[in-house]
């Protein structure tokens, strides 16, 4: 008997391919399923930003112009075209208005501006060390540890930078309306009227996500800059060749969940946390499964249990810089440098900011997770085996504690 493999649908192939670095691969699978279907937005957005880092100008004005046609007030796809015509001769203005919506004078303004003002590139050496990981793994404080280190510097939740807060919560930013009106996500350190992470570099990141954080690293003078976008979408987003290295931080499933149980309501049914249970397992391995299956960045890559992190945290900290090449300077555990960041668990920070940036890392206590739910976690095989994994890529670095 013939056991038929179940065919991988080329999406998530293309998917796949993205993480792995896997170029060619990703323009083949990527023309498939827009040929199939070419309203998939996702995808095509995508596409562009690959072909405009590896200067295939012609396919990447195709697929901005169909972007642009699909939504005129889509900025990004705007800004390109504006670009595009500039680059062949045009007046800023008279390709400005060409891209934008008929009428929009906020949309136009903010396209000539976006193209009078770009961001400015750090050129030469530069080291990018992405956290990775799933919500609540403990990435916000060893972002923050890392940001402390000589020469080093965070900026956390990245993606936030271009996103605004809303009345039903948040969104990308709304190009149409006045630059001074835009509420946006605010730097943890020194709030909402930032100099740093002001409006500007906000604006130049929106139009043009090329050279994502390498805009950052010459917006915060740094050569060495640690983010937490944690999600693989989000980083090979703002960094299709993946020109990274990477910290990947769990927990425990049963810390993992202990965390996010913790958001949930105090007096419901244990029916209603038993099934809340398995969606989050699904959710953690949506999370882990893909860095270690399709991750293939140019630098290393190291795991990071935050259990023992939290019990060992000098020795390990001092064996990840070195297998990542980053500074050492054992005192950010006492206290870390605060500078420009964005996004992250909100209840850290506010403990870092209460404690005048004072660190205090104390050893994660039992997770104290009822027996039904410690059951449903211990019965899932692929939950058990990607802990596994994971945990065998943490003791290369504990061995390395050890030396």
């Amino acid at each position: 008997m013939v056991i038929q493999t179940p065919r991988i649908p080329d999406r998530v192939r293309w998917l796949n391919a993205r993480g792995e670095r896997d170029f060619a691969g990703q323009h083949e699978l990527g023309e498939i399923v827009l040929a199939r279907n070419p309203q998939d937005v996702f995808v095509r957005r995508r596409m562009a930003r690959l072909c405009e880092v590896e200067r295939r100008l012609d396919e990447a004005e195709a697929h901005w112009t169909a972007l642009r046609d699909d939504e005129p007030a889509d900025f990004e796809a705007a800004f390109h075209l504006a670009r595009a015509a500039v680059a062949r001769g045009a007046d800023p203005l008279a390709a400005a208005a060409a891209a934008a919506p008929a009428g929009n004078a906020c949309f136009h303004g903010a396209l000539v501006d976006a193209l009078a003002e770009p961001a400015p590139v750090l050129e030469g050496d530069f080291k990018h060390v992405a956290i990775c990981g799933a919500s609540y793994c403990g990435s916000t404080l060893v972002d923050r540890l890392l940001g402390g280190l000589p020469g080093v510097r965070s900026i956390g939740e990245s993606h936030w930078l271009t996103k605004v807060r809303r009345e039903s919560g948040y969104g990308d930013a709304d190009w149409s309306a006045p630059l001074a009106e835009a509420r946006f996500v605010p730097c943890t350190v020194c709030g909402g009227r930032c100099t740093v992470l002001e409006p500007a570099l906000r604006r130049s990141l929106a139009a043009d996500a090329c050279d994502w954080y390498r805009k950052i690293a010459a917006r915060l003078d740094t050569r060495i800059l640690v983010s937490a976008d944690k999600n693989l979408r989000k980083l090979v987003d703002h960094d299709p060749r993946l020109e990274m290295s990477a910290l990947v931080i769990f927990k425990s499933p049963e810390q993992a969940w202990r965390s996010q149980l913790d958001k949930l309501a105090a007096d419901r049914e244990p029916e209603f946390y038993t099934d809340a249970c398995r969606r989050y397992l699904a959710t953690w391995l949506g999370s882990y499964r893909p860095f270690l299956d399709h991750f293939r960045p140019q630098g290393e890559v190291v795991f990071l249990n935050f259990d023992a992190f939290t019990q060992h945290p000098a020795p390990l900290l001092r064996a990840l810089c070195a297998k990542l090449e980053l500074p050492f300077a054992e005192s950010v555990l006492s206290t870390t440098v605060p500078g420009h960041a964005i996004g992250g668990n909100g209840r850290s920070m506010r403990r870092l900011r209460d404690q005048g940036y004072a660190v205090e890392i104390l050893p994660l206590p039992d997770p104290a997770i009822a027996p039904e739910q410690a059951a449903i976690i211990a019965a899932d095989p692929l939950v058990q085996a990607t802990w596994q994994e994971m945990m065998a890529r943490h003791d290369e670095l504990a061995a390395q504690a050890l030396v």
